[in-house]
């Protein structure tokens, strides 16, 4: 006769609870009591919720219970929250009894509290969420992260394999349950991408991973997975695609570089497979350099920059750097421009000597007419002498003003003819237009005059300097071409203003035949033009518009103006700044030279005896010299000086080096300078300069200030 064992809550290894159709708690086992604090009493005729953190367990109220646990097990990880408010993570199924009544098992989870949710931030920051189907029972467990990116409301109860692969769309469907199959039968882990349909009608794309879980016995129990929302980086990576695309187009290298300064995206690059795969094999900047441009992209989003060079110009680069925030890339396009910059200044030096040829005949009759003027005031002072004349200051005021316009040619001259450069600077255009005036009036004929009316705004711009005046130098021959076309005599208007949008625009407006309007669209094409075959090509304005555009600049054109010709705008990105104080010297301003030691040193005898002849009337002691080895045997007496003066170009040696002569046996003595021409490399020169040629007054106001 056998005996039939019985077996109480009590004896169950895990804590549970008994609870009925409409989850309020029947009964429970002493594991329970221990593990959440409460006694029977107190658990008894409560709902199970009370369990659970508000909102955490809603599903387990009494119709999900009742609609659910009679044809699956409710099996899942969740919080328990216990009488002294502690979370602990806990393992529950519940199974259905008799009588409409279930057992909910709960068995403490060896996974912590806060590894859950350090889990569920990572899945929130990856934009992820991990799954586990139960092959035996059919269903899957789904982190919070899975519900998120299915677009369904978060619950405990989880959703059969059929209900999963209907929320895939079109041929999705298949792939994955085929994915599915495989593993299930064959054990084969997969990579796939699929698009799914949430319950909104959002279509988004999701990339899973998947592998089989096994047993002792090398089973297969459970396929288990990480799904994560591609969506967004998939849209941007279409659109690196498209950008590479264009850029295998024309042939301009790509690189995508990550937060950590890793190259990827490696197969949608241009240059991929070739020594120029590394940004650093391709330009030579160094590291700080290469920082400091990451770090600016990333604060504006994009730069931009333009004959860039990080070797003094022995290669030069069009360089442009974006900032992807959302995936963290940087995209570096990268143009080594170097043979182009470098046709470019040979180009601007070659319409520099073209407009020189142009005027050299203007200015050479300038230069005779001075010539001329202060030879016939020289004789004719000397004529006025011998006959006793006592009165010649009036033929000594003619000598100076020739010469002071001869002053003026040359200085216009030389500031034109110094080396050009296409490098990007910042100046005021307004000054730039002022101070070239008289070469704008040189390429003129004289039955053309020119008037400029610019703004009285102070602003400056970011352009190549040397470009600046050949684009308003060309349009400039334009206007004047298109002038002789309508008769032998009119006039050129230059005017400047500041538009509504803080732009700076130039405008040339001329009295031609002005341009037809089915001809306004055609006359930046290369190689179109209305002139004549020995005035022109027609490349100037293509050059003019290619210049604009790639600076940031626009330029617009209206076939007639008020003046009856064509009226082209400049339009230009500006700094809007205060209006500029008036830093002219005050003339009656002087400095007491009496009793000073003064040393000067000019090459020229004639200057240098006019300087010490001044500087003697004023009071001052003066010793002068003319060679380097008068200058050595000077210092070489060991005498004390105020003040030196020093021309900047010798025969025997530079101003800078003189200076150092000086200074090494003086070492605080004040340096001026005086000079004809002021070459590039003196730019830094760090003393007081006065061009050559010069009066007696201008010498006064440039030692008083």
């Amino acid at each position: 006769m056998t005996s039939k064992l019985t077996l109480s809550q009590d004896d169950f290894p895990f804590a549970s609870l008994i609870i009925d159709a409409s989850g309020v708690i029947v009964s429970c086992n002493l594991l329970t009591e221990k593990l959440t604090e409460y006694k029977a009493s107190e658990l008894v005729g409560k709902c199970i919720d009370t369990l659970f953190p508000d909102g955490d367990l809603h599903c387990f109220t009494c119709c999900d219970v009742v609609d659910k646990v009679q044809s699956v097990a409710i099996e899942n990880c969740q919080q328990l929250q216990s009488k002294s408010s502690k979370l602990i993570s806990v393992h529950i199924k519940t199974s259905s009894l008799k009588h409409d009544c279930y057992m909910v098992a709960i068995n403490e989870c060896i996974e912590t509290a806060d590894k859950n949710k350090y889990l569920t931030l990572a899945e929130e920051l990856s934009n992820s969420g991990h799954w586990r189907l139960d092959i035996k029972n059919n269903f899957m467990h789904w982190s919070k992260g899975i519900y998120r990116i299915y677009g369904a409301k978060y619950c405990h109860t989880s959703p059969t394999l059929n209900q999963v692969i209907h929320l895939f769309s079109g041929e999705d469907k298949d792939k994955f349950k085929k994915h599915i199959e495989e593993a299930t039968n064959h054990g084969k882990s997969f990579h796939f991408k699929g698009n799914i349909l949430q319950p909104s009608g959002r279509v988004i794309k999701v990339e899973c991973l998947g592998d089989v879980e096994r047993d002792n016995a090398n089973n297969i129990v459970a396929v288990y997975g990480v799904t994560r929302d591609i969506t967004k980086s998939e849209l941007i990576f279409e659109k690196l695609k498209l950008l590479a695309l264009v850029n295998y187009t024309i042939c301009v290298p790509i690189f995508f570089i990550d937060d950590n300064d890793n190259i990827v995206y490696q197969d949608i690059s241009p240059q991929h497979g070739d020594k120029n795969s590394v940004l650093f094999n391709y330009i030579n900047f160094s590291i700080t350099e290469y920082l400091e441009l990451k770090k600016l992209a990333k604060v504006k989003g994009q730069i931009k920059k333009s004959n860039v060079s990080f070797d003094q110009f022995n290669s030069v680069f069009d360089l442009s750097v974006t900032y992807e925030a959302e995936e963290g890339i940087y995209i570096w396009i990268v143009e080594n421009v170097t043979d182009k910059f470098r046709k470019d200044q040979q180009q601007v030096i070659s319409n520099r000597l073209t407009i020189l040829g142009n005027t050299f005949g203007n200015v050479s009759h300038d230069i005779n007419n001075v010539l001329g003027v202060a030879l016939g005031a020289i004789e004719m002072l000397e004529i006025k002498y011998s006959m006793g004349e006592k009165n010649i200051t009036p033929y000594i005021e003619r000598v100076k003003n020739a010469i002071g316009k001869g002053a003026n040619v040359t200085e216009r001259l030389l500031a034109f003819t110094k080396k050009p450069t296409v490098r990007v600077v910042d100046f005021n255009p307004n000054k730039e237009i002022e101070e070239n005036k008289y070469l704008l009036k040189q390429v003129l004929l004289s039955t053309i005059s020119m008037k400029l009316s610019l703004t009285s705004s102070v602003c400056s711009i970011k352009f190549p300097q040397g470009e600046f005046i050949n684009i308003l130098l060309n349009l400039v021959l334009n206007a004047q071409d298109a002038i002789q076309e309508n008769g032998a005599s009119g006039q050129i208007l230059i005017s400047t203003k500041i538009n509504e949008n803080n732009g700076f625009e130039l405008h040339v407006t001329d009295s031609g035949i002005g341009i037809e309007s089915d001809n306004v669209s055609k006359i930046f094409d290369p190689f179109y033009s209305k002139k004549s075959i020995n005035k022109g090509n027609g490349i100037g304005l293509a050059n003019v518009y290619n210049t604009m555009y790639k600076h940031n600049g626009k330029i617009q054109v209206e076939g007639y103006s008020d003046l009856g010709g064509a009226h082209f705008t400049l339009v230009f990105p500006c700094d809007i700044k205060r209006k500029e104080l008036n830093d002219k010297p005050d003339k009656n301003k002087s400095v007491d030279l009496t009793d000073q030691k003064i040393l000067v040193l000019d090459d020229e005898v004639s200057i240098a005896d006019f300087v010490s002849l001044y500087l003697e009337n004023q009071g001052a002691l003066v010793t002068s010299v003319n060679t380097k080895n008068q200058l050595l045997s000077t210092l070489d007496k060991n005498e004390n000086y105020d003040i030196f003066i020093t021309d900047m170009i010798l025969p025997d040696l530079s101003g800078r080096e003189a200076v150092d002569l000086v200074k090494e046996k003086l070492p605080n003595i004040k340096v001026y300078s005086i000079s004809g021409y002021i070459a590039l490399e003196d730019r830094k020169w760090d003393y007081p300069v006065l061009r050559k040629p010069f009066n007696s007054t201008q010498l006064a106001e440039f030692l008083a200030h």
